[in-house]
């Protein structure tokens, strides 16, 4: 007996030790997960802050840009001189969907063999001239008249080159872009999609501090253009941990009848 109640004793001693270190453990990880999501918090408070007080055209590069739709143009077609577009499907039998467009004022069909949902997807596309029916290629003439058309800002053009994914500007931009460099105050940089034509947006100093401030707001460290990223499933599990063990605390509070209420 004297035996077994040495062993009962010795495993109570054992298991009241193990409960203490836990309890240890929980107070020491809620602080320290506190503090981290505290940080996170405070960055969000303050490049919301930012958002709010900044004007919209500053966030989104619009400074310089003016909406270049080209669907308005087309009612300075020739549309006589229009190519029938029956040849052009014909020899074409992957064509899934076909427009008519405007670059630098010139009338385009844009034939896409795959419709892709978001233009900053991988885009399989083929610009034809609407009037001669050659192959168009958005080479660097082009792409610098396209940028010139985008811009009404004071500057000139500094330099141009082509890039290629990944981009730091437009993580999520797939396609490879002409990068055309404005001489101005701001430091404008006009992208153009090399496959379409297409102005995927402005880029400058103002953009370049609201994109930092967007990268702390949601988290996304890795540049991945998305709030849905590992730092965010992260703070979201961080966050749980907190709740859980502010609740244990509380709980154990309760149950020691560590909390007075008066009553007046």
């Amino acid at each position: 007996m004297t035996i077994k109640k040495r062993q009962s004793s010795r495993q109570t001693r054992s298991t009241n030790q193990l409960s203490k270190r836990m309890k240890r453990w929980i107070k020491v990880g809620h602080y320290w997960i506190g503090a981290l999501v505290s940080v996170q918090l405070l960055l969000w408070l303050t490049s919301g802050l930012y958002f709010n007080l900044t004007p919209h055209d500053e966030l989104k590069g619009m400074a310089y840009n003016h909406s270049h739709h080209t669907e308005q143009n087309q009612h300075k077609f020739e549309s006589q001189r229009l190519l029938e577009i029956a040849p052009l499907l014909q020899a074409r039998p992957e064509t899934e969907s076909v427009s008519l467009v405007t670059l630098a004022g010139l009338p385009v069909y844009r034939l896409e063999a795959k419709v892709q949902r978001y233009s900053h997807q991988c885009q399989q596309q083929e610009l034809i001239d609407a009037y001669s029916g050659k192959t168009l290629d958005i080479d660097e003439p082009l792409a610098m008249q396209l940028a010139i058309d985008s811009y009404m800002g004071p500057g000139s053009i500094s330099s141009i080159e082509q890039v290629t994914p990944p981009h730091n500007d437009w993580p999520k931009q797939c396609n490879p872009l002409w990068l055309v460099n404005m001489q101005d105050d701001l430091s404008t940089r006009v992208y153009i999609n090399t496959v379409n034509g297409e102005l995927v947006g402005h880029k400058n100093d103002q953009t370049d501090i609201a994109d930092f401030m967007f990268k702390l707001h949601f988290m996304d460290y890795l540049n991945q253009g998305s709030f849905n990223n590992p730092f965010s499933w992260l703070f979201a599990l961080l966050t749980l941990l907190l709740s859980l063990s502010g609740l244990y605390w509380v709980i154990e509070n309760l149950m020691l009848k560590r909390y007075r209420f008066k009553l007046r």
